[in-house]
């Protein structure tokens, strides 16, 4: 067979060859750039935040539970003490402090938690204390509250079953239960009868200042 013949046979087998490899590349290139336009053009999807909704307090409000409250500014807001408190504050006075417990989800009525309170106190009369305590009953912001106050000889238990008992005479109780829309909140406050006194008018406050969030 002619040279030439060859030569040109070989050219044009080598040209088939060179333009199938580039048709290949070519294609190859337009699926890539392809799969980069669907990837680059993903529309965004926003995912809804699954957890618990962000808390908004009012300016100068402080959040207990699913309240919020005006906290008086001399009252100190400490780590509860107990994993039965959701809060603890504490109330500042001339002669000591008194304190300031907050509960929820501790069960029992209104009436029998403050029964139960009140036999924490005994009168220097001798009189029952449920018969001279203070209860008046009052509405705020949709929620029913109930406000309390005793004074006697406060007995004062240590924690656990058959703690020793102390007797503190001239204390005071100073409570409040509100039924809040995830149940009651039970706001009890105890010290000496002349600190709590001073801070009754700011508790009142405090109380009818709280708001559902």
């Amino acid at each position: 067979m002619n040279h030439k013949i060859l030569i040109i046979l070989f050219a044009v087998f080598t040209g088939v060859l060179l333009g199938i490899y580039i048709i290949g590349n070519e294609s190859n290139d337009a699926e890539l750039s392809d799969a980069n336009f669907k990837l680059d053009n993903k529309p965004t999807i926003q995912i809804a935040n699954r957890g618990k909704p962000k808390v908004s307090l009012k300016r100068g409000y402080e959040q207990i539970g699913q309240l919020q409250a005006k906290v008086p500014q001399n009252w100190k807001r400490e780590n509860p003490s107990s994993s039965m408190r959701i809060a603890q504050f504490i109330l500042p006075g001339n002669n000591g402090v008194g304190e300031l417990v907050v509960f929820s989800g501790i069960g029992g009525t209104i009436d029998a938690n403050l029964q139960r309170w009140y036999t924490q106190f005994k009168s220097e009369s001798g009189r029952p204390i449920s018969e001279i305590a203070e209860t008046i009953h009052d509405q705020v912001k949709g929620m029913d509250i109930t406000f309390s106050y005793v004074e006697g000889t406060y007995i004062k238990s240590s924690m656990g079953m058959g703690g020793q008992k102390t007797e503190m005479p001239n204390y005071a109780l100073l409570a409040a239960i509100v039924s809040a829309p995830d149940g009651l909140y039970y706001f009890k406050g105890t010290g000496p009868k002349s600190i709590m006194d001073s801070q009754k008018e700011l508790f009142q406050q405090f109380i009818r200042s709280i708001e559902k969030l």
